[in-house]
């Protein structure tokens, strides 16, 4: 269960991918590619490219934590598109919310 204790900014990291990384690779990408320095209360949204999985990376109190949150096969999570060709973007918790608990359905079989 992701836990958030106070609020904070949410960002969605754009051209992140790679589902096999960890914290301290995840951290790395936040710095460098980013040019972000994580803070207290900052979360980090990346979503695999087929859509299945999306990870929250959190920073805060000298520590970090990973969420992932991965839909069975046939559903997926909406796309999210923004204006811009910024790598980082933020993105409100109302967005969040929508996003981690609105499955879309890949295909229909009906019998």
């Amino acid at each position: 269960m992701l836990s958030i204790s106070e609020p904070g900014s949410f960002y969605y990291l754009r051209n992140f991918h790679d589902m096999r990384c960890k914290y301290a690779r995840v951290l790395s990408v936040i710095r460098q590619q980013m040019d972000r320095e994580p803070r207290a209360g900052e979360v980090y949204i990346m979503m695999s490219k087929d859509l299945q999985t999306v990870r929250l990376y959190s920073y805060e109190k000298h520590s970090c934590s990973l969420y992932e949150k991965r839909f069975d096969k046939g559903y997926k999570f909406m796309k999210v598109s923004h204006e811009g060709d910024k790598a980082v973007f933020t993105i409100s918790w109302d967005d969040v919310v929508v996003l981690l608990g609105s499955p879309v359905v890949k295909t229909l079989n009906i019998k």
